[in-house]
């Protein structure tokens, strides 16, 4: 397995790299000890470097002590940096926990995504949902923008989006990708495929039924690091 520049390692360090710069800055209603949290987040740093230059077939990576690690420690910061129950955040500092959370759990996925196999493809980098549309609305503020909900059971997302036939009840694809804020609201994914059917929800949409526009809007980003 070509760890060295498999898509879904790349973007397990630009999670690190993220979390790093939220560290950093902090700025949470909060407090949390840096020291400690700097400290677990170069454990994870370290062990997703040895990852990456493994050169384990997937199958042995899965059973190796730093993947293992990087888990543990994506973990051990989770309990360290985000409260039980966080008050409710707008703007600078909403964006700024949505970020954190779709930090670690890129980290946290990253097992699961090796599992999909050797080959390397961009669409493998994050995680990709089927998700029931249950709203949709335009955004305030935004002549082109619309604001949905989507429901992957257990789980809900807030996505804007610029697709004028979205409709509510439609099954497509999101892509957990990292958030943005548009208009002051945070969108915390993509959705990556005309309509699908309802057996999806809830789990990993194939590669074949995603849009080519998700392939290129994770190599734009891994380019940027």
């Amino acid at each position: 397995m070509d760890t060295a520049n498999d898509y879904r390692i790349l973007m397990a360090e630009e999670a690190v790299r993220r979390l790093e710069r939220r560290l950093k800055q902090w700025g949470m209603p909060w407090p949390f000890n840096r020291a400690k949290a700097m400290e677990e987040l170069e454990k994870a740093r370290k062990s997703l470097l040895r990852v990456r230059y493994s050169y384990l077939p997937a199958r042995d990576l899965l059973e190796s002590e730093d993947l293992a690690r990087v888990v543990e420690s994506a973990r051990n910061l989770a309990r360290m940096i985000l409260p039980e129950h966080p008050p409710k955040l707008e703007g600078a500092r909403a964006l700024a926990l949505a970020e954190m959370k779709w930090a670690l759990s890129i980290l946290l996925g990253l097992p699961q995504r090796i599992m999909l196999g050797e080959e390397n493809h961009p669409e493998y980098a994050v995680d990709v949902v089927g998700v029931e549309v249950v709203r949709v609305e335009p955004l305030q503020g935004s002549d082109n923008l619309f604001f949905t909900r989507a429901s992957a059971g257990k789980a809900a997302f807030t996505i804007i989006t610029n697709l004028r036939d979205i409709r509510v009840g439609e099954v497509r694809a999101a892509a957990i990708l990292p958030p943005a804020e548009f208009s002051g609201v945070v969108s915390e994914a993509m959705y990556s495929s005309p309509p699908i059917e309802e057996k999806y929800k809830g789990k990993r949409v194939p590669r074949k039924l995603l849009s080519s526009e998700l392939r290129s809007v994770i190599i734009r980003l891994l380019e940027k690091r």
